[in-house]
């Protein structure tokens, strides 16, 4: 193929000691070419004869990495650039961004709207406003981006890690798709505006990268690659030749250049080798394709043109006049683009100043303004004024609702008056139910709330579903999640479990757990060992089941199981079953919870295995059996211990293989052929050929070395299946799902199951008989994302003749008896099986033995003094452990405070009218508490004293109100007695187990976040001993110990010591006014004082900066 290109005379000498050329770049409209140095300075070359014209710095020490021209301006980054500039034609900058993480490149103009991306090392992806510079928007990267470009549809962005993505600019950059192009970088990336892109990087050899010598090309729609371009050089750079977009045009650093069609490459190639002593560091192609520069390390650039000397109507004749200062001379100069343009914007010479002869009597005005022939910075454009900037102005806000501006962070808010309502905008919020959602908007008229049948709570509306499954929420008013009327939704003596915390999907299968006994019995049994796990579910599932047996009705919450989740299944890469918080439609939350069903169990099995220690569960006549090592309690009780049996169909040999599970997942039959019998469809079928799993599958056979098909089948005997059967229902298609929907007012489950065993082939005489105990279903609607709903028969409620039955729905914290025909009954595809557990019942079940468990907590962990801290100081241990005839018995006194950290913000909306709405609380953590002895020689002194050890990180350390600073629950820098949370929760469950009272103030929502129950009848709060009924004020700790004990307690900050003796010293007096029957009087008196100081004051926040103790709203635990 006949040569295009010719060499032009190179352009040498542009920079002192000879500075790479590290970026260039050619204007589309002048006749400049743009030249980046090693030194971080840009400069104008005009002609190709190279006159330096104007230069500009770009920010840092290092070579500039990136230049862009276009019609206005010029842009360009650095390698150690603080942010990324551009700037006039003439040199003075429009805009920088800086104050962002160091820059690695930026993008060409979005062609629908005026952002340019960058991005940076952080990794992140910036979208600025071309025109000001300012930042628009943020998205984090999960790799560092060296290469940006926008397409008509979309971005292009070439990572660090050899991945081309395609993102999508319309919705926060989200990815769109992917594709591994090289595996070790990106070095340069082009696209020719076909929907080709086109890619040179970096490979692997021997653990160490070199040039891939391919260059890949690919189809944005699709991201399929297309035929590589080789090049066996290496490529170091790659440029579209304009005006034939379908030539690439490739250089190595040695200086080699291909210009290759990539349609045609078979149609014959254009080589060139430069004449260079050094190597390529930068190649740019002018827009015409006229011209190539070539920069290299000596700080040459090399100048290749497509016109020729005799070719006047490409090149000579192409000429332009321009100024130039007086020290020059030129006749005729060639242009790049081969078009006149735009004139050159050449650098200002400074004219000589005049001399003044200053005296002290010279005046001022002699030195004179300057003139300015173009706007100043200081001279806005239109682009940057508002129409209405100035007229009309905005309408005052009135002094009245100024008055009540309250701040939260930079929001401020008030009330809306009431003679100002219709008169701004506001947003209808739909009508407030005051009926049974909130304990604090409950009317006295309790028959008109008996006549509302349902509250007005958040739920998704369908016909189809019943009210009883359908989702819902707890919603918060002022008072927080304690003044949601839970009692409204619960009417049972059985307990529902909260749903404002993440995680808390797996709320079904711990009501499962609950009332499967045996389970219940280990768990709680495992509670009382000691653990050594930090993060344990064995140990969690029996704090969670024990606060549920004596919760007796009252909402409880998994928190702390829930936490524990999500750590191990982050440890454990388990990402498909944790619960982010959001809120899509399409979860599969029947998958989720199988997939969580079978990481429990597995766990379970492993934290309870103390193995060869494990206790046996059954009872043996065989004395042998007793000294026998013993499998997990969990698998004792959930394990198939079946055999695999493997036949080779054309030897007929037999091998066997031991198989355990602790999960039977169901398998249904498929639709028979023509001439096949119809298989049985029936639930304990199903069930009988999912245990037993006769499968075919094709390998190697080991005896007769052929590729055969082999047949599989379990062999169990009935007296070897287990005595709870845990099962998957696996229906994740509509096929599947329609075994389970009712037929013919028959229901597919049944309340009881028969199964044989089968062994070697043959099916086992005896017959094994499961009821079924709970299931979990998923209830699905189009409009709302599903949600999960336990089915349980209930053990304790199957000999009572006041209720309808014994199944209760356990949606959440809505609890309900229900009928079993409702229980069993699959009346659409809204209702989706997901887990099952049945419990054998047959005389030849094997009996439970549970006395070799231990079911008492460990007392001495009460007298000793454990600390994880490194670095504790023992002039700050404050606490006595309690000798051996302290420890608690039955009705023993003692006072509590707790103290928490924050380790997730409050999520709120606010309304138009100055209203907030709570949408998902905030999570606080157990950060200390100190229990002090409530009575005895040593009254008052604690025997807690625990600071918490949290390894999730903390958002706010709450040290005005918790004590607690950053570092004080790191066991390496740590000077207080540091424990785990586990070890505190079981030195509290002793308390409350032992029947200890405690005594505190605010104790509900203390309890409430340390995740454990205690009856009523243990505790004496004094924020309701020191309350008058039908007044809505409770008092403050503070105000109460200022005004009965005539202490000022809380002056800096939050000590939990300190709370709890004043809360036991307010008991104290409490029975001294009793006994003189004085409290009712001294009660008046007091909220008489409070009256005084709170009304002189308006707000809460001003009476918390009067060093007087004041009366307030009771909203926390101090």
């Amino acid at each position: 193929m006949a040569a295009t290109y010719r060499p032009a005379a190179s352009l040498t000498h542009l920079q002192q000691n000879g500075q790479p050329v590290t970026a260039v770049s050619f204007d589309p409209v002048s006749d400049i070419l743009w030249a980046g140095f090693n030194t971080g300075n840009v400069v104008a070359l005009y002609t190709p004869r190279g006159m330096r014209g104007v230069g500009f710095p770009v920010g840092g020490d290092l070579a500039v990495k990136k230049i862009i021209a276009s019609d206005q301006y010029v842009r360009a980054v650095g390698l150690a650039s603080k942010g990324v500039g551009q700037w006039g034609k003439g040199g003075r900058n429009q805009w920088y961004c800086g104050s962002i993480a160091t820059p690695t490149t930026f993008s060409n103009n979005s062609p629908n709207s005026n952002v340019v991306a960058v991005s940076t090392t952080s990794p992140e992806l910036l979208e600025l406003n071309s025109l000001t510079g300012q930042v628009i928007r943020k998205s984090p990267m999960v790799s560092i981006i060296n290469h940006l470009q926008y397409t008509h549809s979309c971005l292009l962005a070439g990572s660090s890690d050899g991945t081309l993505r395609v993102l999508d600019d319309r919705s926060n950059n989200r990815t769109e798709s992917s594709v591994k192009t090289h595996q070790s970088g990106i070095q340069g990336m082009q696209y020719n505006g076909n929907n080709f892109v086109y890619t040179i990087g970096w490979s692997l050899r021997q653990g160490r990268p070199f040039s891939d010598p391919l260059v890949k090309v690919y189809d944005i729609r699709t991201m399929r690659p297309l035929p590589p371009i080789a090049f066996s050089d290496g490529p170091a750079f790659i440029n579209i030749l304009p005006k034939r977009s379908s030539s690439l045009v490739i250089t190595s650093n040695q200086g080699l250049v291909n210009i290759v069609d990539v349609l045609n490459p078979n149609s014959g190639s254009e080589f060139y080798q430069l004449d260079i002593a050094s190597y390529i560091s930068s190649v740019s192609v002018s827009p015409t394709g006229l011209y190539m520069a070539f920069g290299d390390a000596d700080g040459a650039i090399h100048l290749m043109t497509a016109g020729g000397e005799d070719d006047p109507g490409m090149f000579w004749v192409c000429m332009v006049f321009i100024y130039v200062p007086d020290n020059l001379s030129i006749g005729f100069v060639p242009t790049f683009n081969g078009f006149e343009g735009q004139p050159i914007d050449w650098v200002d010479t400074s004219e000589s100043l005049p001399h003044i002869e200053w005296t002290d009597s010279t005046p001022l005005n002699t030195i004179g303004l300057p003139y300015y022939d173009r706007p100043l910075l200081s001279s806005w454009t239109s682009q940057f004024i508002s129409n209405n900037l100035y007229y009309p102005p905005s309408a005052k806000i009135p002094q009245h609702v100024l008055n009540t501006m309250k701040m939260n962070d930079n929001v401020a808010y008030a009330a809306l008056p009431k003679e100002l309502k219709g008169r701004r905008n506001m947003v209808f919020s739909g009508r407030r139910n005051d009926y049974g959602r909130f304990r604090s908007g409950k009317q006295a008229d309790n028959a008109l709330i008996v006549s509302q049948p349902e509250p007005n709570t958040p739920i998704f509306d369908s016909s189809e579903i019943p009210r009883l499954y359908r989702k819902v929420e707890i919603e918060y008013s002022k008072f927080g999640v304690e003044d949601f009327d839970f009692g409204f939704y619960n009417k049972t003596d059985f307990s529902g479990l909260e749903t404002h915390i993440l995680n808390s999907y797996t709320n079904s299968m711990l009501q499962v757990m609950h009332y499967i006994l045996p389970i219940r019995r280990l768990s709680m049994s495992h509670t009382t060992t000691n653990c050594p796990r930090e993060h344990c579910l064995l140990c969690e599932l029996g704090f969670v089941v024990r606060m549920l047996e004596v919760a007796q009705g009252t909402n409880c919450q998994a928190s702390n199981f829930c936490k524990t989740v999500g750590v191990l299944a982050q440890s454990k890469n388990a990402i498909d079953i944790i619960d982010y918080g959001r809120e899509p439609t399409e979860v599969d939350y029947a998958h989720m919870i199988q997939s969580f069903h079978r990481f429990l169990l597995d766990h379970l099995s492993l934290e309870g295995n103390t193995f060869p220690h494990n206790p046996h569960i059954f009872v043996s006549f065989d004395k042998g059996d007793y000294n026998a090592p013993a499998a997990a309690p969990i698998t004792q009780l959930l394990g198939i211990d079946a055999k695999n049996v493997i036949t080779c169909t054309n030897c007929h040999a037999i091998r066997d293989k031991e198989n355990m599970t602790h999960i039977v997942d169901l398998l249904y039959p498929r639709k028979p052929s023509a001439n096949e019998p119809m298989p049985a469809s029936d639930f304990a079928s199903i069930l009988r050929n999912s245990l037993l799993r006769q499968m075919t599958h094709k390998a190697t056979c080991q005896t007769c070395k052929q590729f055969a098909t082999f047949s599989s089948r379990r062999s169990i005997s009935t007296s070897d299946l287990p005595l709870v059967l845990a099962i998957n229902a696996s229906a994740y298609n509509d096929e599947n799902l329609g075994f389970w929907l009712d037929n013919r007012n028959q229901t597919f489950l049944t309340p009881q199951v028969e199964i044989q065993g089968q062994i070697e082939g043959e099916d086992d005489p005896d017959i094994a008989i499961y009821k079924l105990r709970a299931f979990v279903v998923q209830i699905t609607s189009k409009e709302k994302r599903p949600h999960l709903v336990a089915v349980v028969r209930v053990p304790e409620a199957e000999e009572r003749a006041d209720l309808q039955s014994p199944w209760f729905v356990f949606n959440d914290f809505v609890v309900r008896d229900v009928s079993q025909e409702e229980a069993l009954s699959f009346p659409g595809k809204w209702k989706v099986p997901a887990v099952l557990y049945l419990e054998r019942i047959d005389k030849n079940r094997p009996s439970l033995d549970f006395s070799q468990l231990p079911d008492e907590i460990d007392l001495s962990i009460l007298s000793r003094d454990t600390s994880i801290s490194v670095n504790r100081d023992k002039n700050l241990i404050k606490h006595k452990c309690l000798r051996y005839e302290e420890l608690p018995k039955l009705g023993t006194l003692v006072a509590i405070d707790a103290e928490f950290v924050q380790m997730q913000q409050e999520e709120t909306e606010y309304r138009s009218d100055g209203t907030k709405k709570v949408l998902r609380p905030a999570r606080l953590s157990l950060a200390r508490v100190s229990v002090l002895r409530g009575d005895g020689p040593m009254e008052g002194v604690p025997f807690i004293d625990d600071h918490i050890h949290t390894s999730e990180d903390i958002v706010d350390y709450l040290t005005e109100f918790s004590g607690v600073k950053y570092g004080d629950l790191d066991p390496d820098t740590s000077r207080y007695t540091l424990t785990p949370l586990k070890l505190v929760y079981k030195k509290l469950r002793l308390l409350v187990d032992r029947g200890c009272i405690f005594i505190g103030h605010g104790l509900s929502k203390d309890f409430r976040i340390i995740n454990i129950f205690v009856p009523p009848e243990q505790v004496i709060d004094t924020v309701d001993l020191y309350f008058l009924r039908g007044r809505q004020r409770r008092l403050s700790l503070k105000f109460l110990s200022w005004f009965v004990l005539h202490e000022n307690i809380q002056i800096d900050t939050h000590d939990s010591i300190e709370d709890a003796r004043s809360t036991l010293m307010l008991y104290k007096a409490y029975q001294g006014f009793e006994e003189q029957n004085i409290f009712d009087q001294k009660l008046e008196e007091l909220y008489k004082a409070g009256r005084q100081y709170a009304s002189v004051i308006q707000f809460n926040s001003i009476l918390q900066n009067l060093t007087l103790p004041y009366l307030e709203l009771e909203t926390s635990s101090t």
